[in-house]
C-alpha cells in the first residue's frame, strides 16, 4: 500500500523514534526562540539605538548563514547526533552569557556566535530524517516537523513576553534552557554515528575526501532547486517585512496585522498535515511549482486589498500555497543527495533560505518605498521565476541512492 493511501494515523505511528525526537527538539527550540524575538527590545532597554540593535540582530542572521554551512560538514563528518549536541550546547552557553555583556561590540559578537551555533543543527536534523524515514513517508515526516515548528513559534513568544515582564535575564536563560534540553535529548535518544555511506565515486572526491560542498554546488539541477527556494523565501519573507507596512498604510493598527499572522499560523496547523496525503503522491516539481505560483498570486494581490476581510483572503491564499510546496520542498533534497553528502545538501538548502531571508526585507523594503504596487508585482514575478526554476530541477540518477532508510553505525564517531 502506498503511503498516500494509508490512514494518517498509521503513517504517523510508523515513523521511527529518531524522527519524533527531532520533532520534539524542534518544538522545544522554536518555543524557546526568545533571543531573536526580544533581542532588539533588550538592547534598546540598555540604551542602544534602534539602528544599533538592528545591526546586532542582523549579525544573528549572518551567524546563521555560517552555521548552516558548517553544520552540513559537521553532520557528514562527525555524525548527526554530534552536530545537534554541539549546536544546542554551544547555543545554550552563548545565549545565557548575552545579558552578562555590557558593550555593543561584545554583545553583537556574542549574538553572532549564537546565530552560528543555533543553526548548526539544522542540516543534521534534516539529514537524520532522510537517513531514518522511509522514502514514501518523508513528506509526512517533514510536514510533522513543520507542525512542531509552527506550534512552538505560535506559543513560545507569549511565554517569552511574560518572562520579559520580570527580567530579560529570564528571557535569555529560558532560551538557553530549551536549547540545553534538546541537546540532552539528542545525546540520550538519537542513534550514534553516521549512516554507512555507500561507495563514493572517485570523481566526487575533493579536498575533504568525500566531495564536500564542491560537489553540491556542481550539481546543476540542485542549483535550480536552490534558486527556487531563494525565490520562495524572498517572497514569503514579505509577510513579516512589508505586509505590516501595507496594513499600516491601509489605515489599520498592529492588532490587525497580528490577527493576519495568527490566521496564517492557524491555517498551517490545521491543513498542512492532512494536505500532504494528496500532494505527496504527485510529481514533486509540479507540486512545488504550483505552490510557488499560488504564493505569487496571493502576494501580488495583497497590494490591491485595503479591507480586513480581503487582506485575510490573500493571507489564506499564500498560506495554502505555503502548505502545498513547503513539505515537498523540505523532503526534495533527498532526491539529489548521496548518503555521504546529505548533511551538506541540507546545509546548502539552509544557506539558500538564510540568504533569501536577509535579502527579502532589504530589497522588499526598498521596492516598497519606491512604489508599493511595483513591489507586490515584483513579488508575484519572483515567485513565478521560482516555479520555472523548480520545473528544471530534475535530480540526476544515482546508482547509490536507496529508497529505504540507511543503516546507522552503532559506535559514536565523535
Amino acid at each position: 500500500m502506498a503511503a498516500s493511501d494509508e490512514p494518517l494515523r498509521r503513517r504517523l505511528r510508523e515513523l521511527p523514534r529518531s524522527a519524533w525526537v527531532i520533532f520534539a527538539g524542534m518544538f522545544l527550540i522554536k518555543f524557546g526562540n526568545f533571543l531573536n524575538v526580544f533581542l532588539v527590545l533588550f538592547l534598546v532597554s540598555k540604551g542602544f539605538s534602534a539602528f544599533q540593535a538592528g545591526v546586532a540582530l542582523g549579525t544573528v542572521g549572518l551567524g546563521a548563514f555560517v552555521g548552516n554551512a558548517v553544520g552540513g560538514t559537521v553532520a557528514d563528518r562527525f555524525g548527526r547526533r554530534t552536530a545537534i549536541a554541539v549546536s544546542m550546547f554551544g547555543s545554550s552557553a552563548a545565549t545565557v552569557a548575552v545579558p552578562l555583556t555590557g558593550g555593543l561590540y561584545t554583545t553583537t559578537a556574542l549574538v553572532g556566535l549564537v546565530g552560528v551555533f543555533a543553526q548548526l543543527y539544522r542540516p543534521a536534523a534534516g539529514a537524520l530524517l532522510i537517513d531514518t524515514v522511509a522514502e514514501e513517508r518523508r513528506v509526512t515526516a517533514f510536514a510533522v516537523l513543520r507542525l512542531a515548528i509552527n506550534v512552538g513559534m505560535a506559543v513560545g513568544p507569549l511565554v517569552g513576553g511574560l518572562l520579559s515582564g520580570y527580567s530579560y535575564t529570564y528571557v535569555f536563560l529560558g532560551d538557553a534552557l530549551f536549547s540545553f534540553a534538546f541537546g540532552t535529548l539528542a545525546l540520550l535518544t538519537l542513534p550514534a554515528g553516521r549512516p554507512v555511506a555507500q561507495e563514493v565515486p572517485a570523481d566526487a572526491k575533493s579536498a575533504s575526501g568525500k566531495g564536500g560542498y564542491r560537489e553540491v554546488f556542481a550539481d546543476r539541477p540542485y542549483l535550480l532547486f536552490l534558486g527556487s527556494m531563494v525565490a520562495a523565501t524572498f517572497v514569503y519573507g514579505q509577510s513579516t517585512a512589508t505586509l505590516p507596512l501595507h496594513v499600516t498604510d491601509a489605515g489599520f493598527g498592529n492588532g490587525v496585522y497580528g490577527l493576519l499572522l495568527g490566521l496564517n499560523a492557524l491555517l498551517c496547523v490545521v491543513i498542512e498535515l492532512p494536505l500532504t496525503k494528496y500532494t505527496e503522491r504527485r510529481d514533486p516539481r509540479r507540486v512545488i511549482a504550483a505552490g510557488l505560483v499560488l504564493l505569487g498570486v496571493g502576494m501580488a494581490l495583497t497590494g490591491a486589498m485595503s479591507t480586513v476581510w480581503l487582506l485575510a483572503l490573500t493571507v489564506a491564499v499564500w498560506t495554502v500555497a505555503e502548505t502545498v510546496y513547503t513539505p515537498i520542498a523540505n523532503a526534495y533534497p533527498a532526491e539529489f543527495s548521496p548518503a555521504h553528502l546529505r548533511g551538506r545538501y541540507q546545509g546548502a538548502e539552509g544557506i539558500a533560505h538564510t540568504l533569501a531571508g536577509a535579502l527579502g526585507p532589504a530589497v522588499g523594503g526598498l521596492l516598497y518605498s519606491v512604489s508599493p504596487p511595483l513591489h507586490w508585482t515584483v513579488c508575484g514575478a519572483v515567485a513565478c521565476v521560482g516555479a520555472l526554476l523548480i520545473l528544471g530541477a530534475k535530480p540526476r540518477v544515482r546508482e547509490e541512492v536507496s529508497t529505504t532508510p540507511e543503516p546507522l553505525t552503532t559506535a559514536a564517531t565523535n
